[in-house]
């Protein structure tokens, strides 16, 4: 672009500008009418959750009222053998009760203990009394069950009857009987079932957009109303898809225990997991929650069509708006135009002579510059050279020191025939980010670590190195966690530049084989068993170390048996690539491991190290390597 003539350049800066000015006047009016558009929506949610509301409190209160009225007139109306006439009554009077069961204690003396009442599937009144309880729906019995252990009222969850293929919820309250001293007693209950199916017709019918719709939840995310009636008590919120409510930023529990009402978007699976915008709000005492689900499209699609028409009228005039402004430009630009030109076919001493105009004598000044320029750039090039060498020579006495940290010399103890180790280290560059070390800290206890510092080059080299010496600093007990989060304090508190090490940390008894292991976000190890079987330590007890001073860790116990080798690595092992970027991936080293489950710790290392040479080819080495195996022969 900036090989264009002024006048280009110029026409375009100013189209650009205009464009700026149509784009924030465009974005801003979208978004406030966006605003203005969803407070509408959430509005005229909220008055159809009014509606809602007022329909379950209708219906829940008169429940409420009616079983509680039932309660305190039972044992007077059973007396006088007008239990029937009373429950009667109550079920023509509200028909959206579904059932009345009385249980009344032994105790009082009546003719009958146990009454129910019910609508059988042609909507016709059956009235039941025994001495037994008595169920028409085989829900009802749990239910039943459940609530005679109770001394108060209040409600139960929904629940279906099979038999009458609907939804219900129970209300129960204690039947009190007054002793002859004017005593009250607890003598039985009163339960009455709420159907819940005119509540769920009501909420399929009401019009939420073109393909919206609504549904009642309980606090425990069961369904029980819902445009699929296969849904309702068969589907659980918790239970939905990853793919339809992100649960990391929403969290149903906090929710539901709290009562909130707002909004959340999700991806229902009725809508073909399409984005959609969600409302929900408490409902009742009941711990109800009522949701609203419309999809996205629908939400903004008018206001998309408007911006849409906005946007086509804006490109119009924005492109008459470049053709005017580019017009002026070049007739105003064309002296300067003319010399520009010039400056294509004169050199040197040449265009200086033509210097006939303020804009020449500009360009004139600017090669000028240019020239000075350039002498600069020649010293500070051959500054920047010898820079260069001196840094590569830095870099090659921090390799030198870098590798005197790490032991290299095997056998590691040449005097203990009940462990044996081998380890190879290569840098990717002069300088590593990986580390790996053993020690002993008594006679039976091997503290062997491997572990990756982010980065790459010197920071990471001395990261590590510190690192490392914390470590050794640390180990002083026989708790793999308790040596890693002091190394993690102490990593944390001097880490200004924000560098991490994932580190795995062993603590091998030899004399028991018991390891003590805690891996913070490192690869998991693996343990070759003689026959060629492996174990994943696959067990993560941490974040990286030196991010933050407060995290605390977990650690692992396994014992080995005789023979086992466990086998360690930095990524830089599984994530090699070959020269069609393919990695060398986890499962082909197992593989390879198996081939040398006898072998000793050097000859494990030695063939692993080849396969990985032949496997990357020509390919250059992109990451650390480090490949560290321990073998228990006690």
């Amino acid at each position: 672009m900036f090989n264009k003539s002024i006048a280009y350049r110029l026409t375009l800066f100013i189209s650009l500008a205009v464009i700026a000015v149509f784009v924030a006047f465009i974005t801003a009016n979208y978004l406030f009418n966006r605003k203005l558009l969803r407070d509408n929506i959430e509005n005229h949610a909220i008055s159809m959750s009014m509606e809602i509301n007022s329909l379950v409190n209708q219906n829940t209160i008169t429940t409420n009222e009616v079983a509680k009225n039932i309660a305190k007139q039972i044992i007077y109306y059973s007396q006088n053998e007008g239990a029937e006439f009373l429950l009667s009554m109550a079920m023509k009077e509200y028909p959206f009760l579904n059932a009345i069961h009385v249980k009344i204690d032994s105790a009082v003396s009546l003719p009958f203990n146990h009454y129910y009442i019910f609508h059988d599937t042609n909507g016709e009144l059956i009235f039941k009394q025994n001495s037994e309880p008595v169920f028409y729906c085989k829900s009802e019995k749990e239910i039943y069950e459940n609530i005679l252990g109770a001394d108060d009222s209040g409600w139960s969850e929904p629940y279906r009857c099979h038999e009458k293929g609907n939804v219900v919820v129970s209300y129960f309250t204690p039947v009190i009987a007054f002793e002859q001293d004017g005593q009250e007693t607890f003598s039985g209950h009163v339960i009455c079932e709420l159907s819940l199916t005119e509540l769920n017709e009501a909420i399929n019918q009401m019009e939420i957009g073109e393909r919206g719709y609504a549904f009642l939840i309980t606090h425990e995310g069961d369904y029980i109303t819902h445009p699929y009636e296969d849904w309702i008590l068969n589907q659980n919120a918790y239970s939905l898809p990853s793919k339809s409510i992100n649960r990391n930023k929403i969290n149903l529990d906090t929710i539901f225990q709290n009562r909130l009402t707002g909004s959340i978007i999700v991806y229902p699976e009725i809508l073909n997991f399409e984005k959609s915008w969600a409302y929900y709000t408490p409902v009742n005492e009941n711990r109800w929650f009522l949701i609203f689900i419309l999809p996205y499209k629908e939400l903004f699609n008018e206001l998309n069509w408007v911006t849409f028409r906005m946007i086509l009228f804006a490109l119009a005039g924005i492109l008459f708006i470049y053709l005017i402004i580019y017009f002026i430009t070049k007739k105003l630009i064309e002296p300067l135009s003319d010399v520009t030109s010039r400056l294509t076919v004169f050199r040197g001493e040449d265009f200086i002579k033509n210097n006939t105009s303020n804009e020449v004598q500009i360009v004139s000044e600017t090669l000028e510059y240019l020239r000075e320029w350039f002498d600069q750039y020649r010293t500070v090039s051959e500054e920047e050279e010898m820079k260069s060498l001196r840094r590569k020579q830095d870099l090659q006495q921090a390799s030198e020191i870098q590798m005197s940290l790490i032991k290299t010399n095997f056998p590691a103890f040449p005097n203990r025939n009940d462990i044996d180790l081998y380890a190879i280290y290569k840098p990717a560059r002069v300088v590593s980010g990986d580390l790996f070390d053993y020690f002993f800290i008594d006679n039976e206890n091997l503290v062997f670590t491997i572990g990756d510092v982010s980065g790459k080059g010197i920071p990471a080299a001395i990261f590590m190195s510190v690192a490392q010496t914390i470590i050794r600093s640390k180990a002083d007990v026989m708790s793999s966690k308790e040596i890693v989060t002091k190394t993690n304090i102490e990593l944390s508190t001097s880490n200004h530049h924000q560098y991490f090490l994932t580190l795995f940390l062993g603590v091998l008894n030899l004399r028991t084989g018991i390891l003590n292991y805690c891996n913070g976000a490192h690869d998991f190890p693996f343990i070759l068993k003689p026959d060629g079987k492996i174990t994943e330590l696959n067990v993560a007890h941490g974040l990286p170390l030196g991010l933050y001073p407060e995290k605390e860790y977990k650690e692992s116990k396994i014992k080995l048996d005789e023979g086992d080798t466990i086998i360690l690595y930095t990524d830089g092992v599984t994530e090699l690539l070959n020269e069609k970027k393919v990695q060398f991936g986890n499962e082909r080293l197992k593989e390879d491991l198996q081939k040398f489950c006898d072998f000793p710790p050097i000859e494990i290392v030695k063939n692993i190290e080849k396969n990985l040479n032949e496997f990357k080819g020509d390919n250059p080495q992109t990451d650390d390597i480090c490949l560290f195996a321990i073998k228990y022969m006690p």
